[in-house]
Order: C-alpha cells, then structure tokens, then sequence
C-alpha cells in the first residue's frame, strides 16, 4: 500500500467488509468520508503528477540556461583592474572590495573621481583606473 489511492482503496474494502448499514447515520457518514477521501487521493495524486511534470520541466529550462550563460559568459573572466573590454566604450574594473569586475563607461571615467560598486555599494576610486 504505497500509493494514497490504494490506501483508501483498502479503507473503502474494510468499510464494505465490515458490511456497515449505509442507511443508517452512522453508515452515511462514513460511506461520505470514504468518497471524500477517494476523490482528495485522486486530486492530490494529480497534483502530484502535474508537480513532477514542472519540475523536469524547470529542470529542462535550467540546464538550458546554464548552456546560454556559460555561452554568453565565456569570455568574462576577472581582468586586471581597467585593462579595457571587448567593447571600446566600458572599461571594466575589479571592485578592490566584493572583487566582482564593474563596467564603467569612458566618460564617466573623464569626469569622476570615483564610483559606487553596484555589487556591494563601497566605492571605487578611479584616479590610477582610467587614465588614457
């Protein structure tokens, strides 16, 4: 008896077993709380089934995603504090604090003195990163 449904399956074998008046009170209440048992396992085993079918699904999607992300973030490893990215117009820094690397546009290079890390919110100065 592994499963909800054979459990109440077997309750319902016990109740007509023990050949219970289904007429009396007694005997209504009890027929009554076995259907009502039978149809709560078939809609939990539903559920149970819809549950299992999401999470290989998740699953599916989060393997993907894993794919997309080691794809799309292959070349973004950790550089030395301002050496210039792929992109003329950013200048990536390792933050001196969570050391997570920071994009900074040139411009705003030109007209700060430093910046807030998005990661940990600490600042970064910028006076030896973004010389020209």
């Amino acid at each position: 008896m592994d499963s909800l449904l054979s459990r109440v399956s077997y309750l319902n074998g016990l109740i007509d077993g023990m050949e219970i008046d289904k007429t009396s009170k007694e005997g209504r209440i009890i027929a009554e709380m076995a259907k009502i048992l039978e149809e709560m396992a078939d809609r939990i085993e539903i559920l149970q089934d819809s549950q299992d079918e999401l999470e290989e699904y998740v699953d599916s999607i989060d393997e993907d995603l894993s794919i997309v992300e080691e794809d799309l973030y292959e070349d973004d490893e950790y550089d030395d504090c301002c050496e210039d990215d792929e992109y003329d117009d950013y200048v990536s820094i390792n933050c001196p604090h969570c050391h997570e690397t920071v994009y900074i546009d040139t411009d705003i290079c030109k007209c700060s003195e430093e910046i807030t890390c998005p990661n940990c919110h600490e600042e970064i100065p910028l006076e030896d990163c973004c010389e020209e």
